[in-house]
């Protein structure tokens, strides 16, 4: 009987379709469900995203640092400068029952129970389109963080919205990344709501996850992001979960 292997935590969570993509191209179904499920693959992750944003006001560059364990424990970081000493930077920590906040800009700080998802919005008997994806772990809704982690919406909303194409693999960081385009996407931003506009995003081949999405208008690259750093199955410790506030931050709610 030693050679049994022991029951984990790991053992409970939900299992992914597909626990990886073939040698040859994937179609576009088979790789968006690929990346939908790429956090079932993992038990806990690190990742970095640099964003770079181009627009009327200039250049401007978000670092996001990630991470998260399963279920429900995630932190996610933004900062707008790489000086440690900056105090531009928010924290948002989640642990499946509650979400807590801080700005270190401003010094506020929020500490809420997490909303209950819409019921039966993931049911099977409804219209994929009409679905909504339930995260395993949860990260800050419409951030960037998000659309990597959980890119479910992206594809659904954005992407499947115009025109779709396989365009081949590229290096994105060191890691091989299947890429694929969508032609001039509807968008509610009337002003990015153009012909000439088309959304690119990379997914990496070995575990599912986006690890790049860039944005073109009139054959001007406004927006890019990439991931830098990605490490599945990371030892986190719990510290990394913890926010701790100083004496003189305002509580919002």
């Amino acid at each position: 009987m030693t050679d049994l292997v022991p029951a984990t935590d790991a053992a409970i969570l939900p299992a992914p379709a597909t626990v990886a993509l073939g040698d040859d191209t994937p179609d576009l179904e088979t790789l968006f469900l690929f990346a939908r499920e790429a956090e079932l693959r993992v038990r806990s992750l690190r990742m970095m995203i640099e964003e770079h944003d181009s627009n009327a006001k200039g250049e401007s560059i978000v670092y996001h640092e990630i991470a998260l364990r399963h279920p429900g424990e995630a932190r996610v970081t933004t900062r707008r400068s790489q000086d440690p000493l900056s105090s531009d930077y928010d924290i948002w920590v989640g642990d499946g029952g509650r979400i807590r906040t801080f700005s270190a800009r401003d010094k506020r700080a929020t500490d809420r129970a997490k909303r209950p998802p819409v019921v039966p919005a993931d049911a099977s008997d409804m219209p994929r389109r009409a679905r909504t994806y339930q995260p395993l772990t949860s990260l800050p809704a419409g951030s960037t963080a998000d659309a990597f982690i959980h890119p479910h919406g992206l594809f659904r909303n954005v992407l499947t919205t115009g025109p779709l194409a396989v365009l081949g693999t590229r290096d994105v960081n060191g890691r091989e990344a299947v890429m694929v385009r969508s032609e001039h996407p509807r968008s509610t931003k009337i002003l990015t709501d153009r012909p000439d506009r088309r959304v690119d995003v990379g997914i990496d081949r070995a575990t599912g996850f986006l690890v790049h999405l860039s944005e073109t208008i009139g054959g001007d690259l406004t927006h890019v992001a990439e991931v830098t750093l990605l490490e599945v199955d990371a030892v986190i410790p719990d510290s990394a979960f913890e926010l701790h506030l100083s004496s003189d931050v305002r509580m919002l709610y």
